[in-house]
């Protein structure tokens, strides 16, 4: 709703006609007192409406510039991986299709390749799902930290270079895990494709 200052309606309900319709004199600067007021009336209205518009283009321009904000942050961080990447390339590690094209710094693995990899004892595997769905059992000598927890419990995580698989029970989860914690600077990563179904080897109770 449109507020107009108080002084404004103050003067404007000054201007009033006599019962007795006053001298013409009067008359015709009361009437054009009256026009005054309501020119000032439709000039406040119209720098109101333009405020409004400038409000809104600012508003657009703050929206865009946060979106190129973004955008630039997004640009940089593909660059850092695929520079990651390419010096990975250098030291002689196999990088799948996958990895290049989508600036990806972990891989996923299926069930007969993730045993070759970490079915010795000691490999370090995690798992990342809730406890209800650990508790029909899990991967054997698997670290159990639920998704959710990743972040307060970043301590945990093996932080010896070697390889880990990530795992949870589609394989959905334990990739938006990998992406996280290859972002935090985590190498080595494995997912498990489909799952804790898919995995060959032995498995034992939470």
């Amino acid at each position: 709703m449109t507020m107009l200052h108080p002084a404004l309606l103050l003067k404007f309900g000054e201007v009033t006609f006599d019962d007795g319709g006053g001298s013409g004199p009067d008359l015709l600067l009361k009437l054009i007192s009256l026009a005054l007021w309501i020119l000032m009336l439709f000039l406040v209205l119209r720098d109101q409406a333009k405020l409004k518009r400038a409000m809104a283009d600012a508003e657009a321009a703050r929206d865009q510039a946060r979106r190129a904000h973004n955008a630039k942050d997004e640009l940089a961080a593909e660059v850092g991986n695929l520079r990651e990447l390419l010096a990975r390339s250098v030291e002689g590690e196999p990088l799948t299709r996958e990895m290049v094209m989508e600036g990806q710094l972990w891989r996923d693995v299926d069930g007969g390749r993730a045993l070759e990899l970490f079915g010795d004892p000691g490999a370090h595997i995690l798992d990342v799902r809730t406890p209800s769905e650990t508790a029909a059992g899990v991967i054997k000598g698997a670290l159990l930290i639920p998704m959710d927890e990743i972040g307060q419990r970043r301590g945990e995580l093996p932080a010896d270079g070697k390889p880990v698989l990530v795992y949870c029970a589609a394989g959905a989860r334990s990739a938006a895990v990998c992406e996280h914690l290859s972002s935090e600077g985590f190498g080595g990563l494995h997912n498990l494709e489909g799952g804790f179904g898919t995995w060959p080897g032995e498995t034992q109770a939470p």
